[in-house]
């Protein structure tokens, strides 16, 4: 009885292990690198190296035996929580990129297209799902799995300061964090009335607009942004630009402190425009 208990237990821990490896299990996959060091076991001391840079954490494994996956050996395994939230499965392939698609077109049921940086398929049931390949430099292949997430708020930097143009916190404000990556997701908070100073933490690695959009008492429509002082145009000369909307760079970990949003724009670029609708 108690050896049949244990064979169970072994065939349930392949199974698992199995629909992993296939991308399957996507409970499993939204776990990012802790998953992949579970599936490894004892071996991820020796053969794994955990990561977190700018953003990005990774435990990428050089395997010391390859490892069946879409009927192939895999050589090397990665998992990474990317910095807009994806989770990314990454399996390495001696094999050319043909033989490494035809396999997984076979096993994922997708068909591949060409892309920027190249090959990408959508999954035909779970939209949140992506399949990427890639030929390497050394000619091996990378065959990704990749599934759409929440980024991880501790690998996040943080944005604080002050709503300091003309007239701000007199009613309910919406500031946000937009980043010049449209890959990676807008974040915003609205501020109650009277309430100048604000905190958008969580966010990834990356460059982001600032910007402010008073939601009251806000009759000249105007968007309020982080901006760089170019001249004085209190004389009001026709075509002055007093100030030119600039990103700030926020850093893993780190908390950018005194910002201050002190410049109002009648127009803005499309993209720092969404603070309107917060999104």
């Amino acid at each position: 009885m108690r050896l049949s208990f244990l064979l169970l237990l072994l065939f349930a821990g392949s199974a698992n292990a199995a629909d992993y490896f296939a991308c399957a299990d996507t409970e499993a996959l939204l776990r990012g690198p802790d998953a992949l060091a579970e599936m490894q076991g004892t071996e991820v001391a020796s053969t794994c190296r955990r990561t977190q840079v700018r953003g990005v954490d990774t435990l990428n494994c050089e395997l010391a035996r390859p490892r069946a996956a879409f009927g192939l050996s895999a050589v090397e395994i990665s998992a990474s929580v990317q910095q807009g939230g994806t989770r990314r499965l990454a399996f390495v392939f001696k094999a050319g990129l043909d033989r490494v698609r035809a396999a997984a077109e076979r096993r994922l049921e997708v068909r591949f297209e060409d892309d920027l940086r190249g090959m990408v398929a959508g999954d035909p049931v779970d939209p949140r799902r992506t399949y990427r390949l890639a030929e390497r430099d050394d000619g091996a292949t990378q065959l990704a799995c990749e599934v759409a997430g929440d980024p991880l708020t501790s690998l996040g930097g943080t944005l604080e300061g002050r709503l300091a143009y003309e007239g701000a916190g007199k009613g309910a404000t919406r500031v946000c964090a937009i980043p010049v990556d449209d890959r990676l997701p807008i974040r915003c908070e609205e501020l109650p009335a009277r309430l100048r100073t604000f905190r958008i933490s969580g966010l990834p690695a990356a460059e982001y607009f600032l910007a402010a959009f008073p939601l009251e008492h806000n009759e000249q429509d105007f968007v309020a942004a982080y901006a760089k002082p170019l001249r004085d145009c209190s004389a009001n000369p026709e075509g002055c630009v007093a100030a030119i909307i600039v990103p700030i760079t926020v850093k893993t970990g780190q908390t950018e402190l005194g910002i201050r949003i002190e410049e109002r724009f009648a127009r803005v670029p499309a993209r720092v425009d969404r603070v309107r609708e917060g999104r």
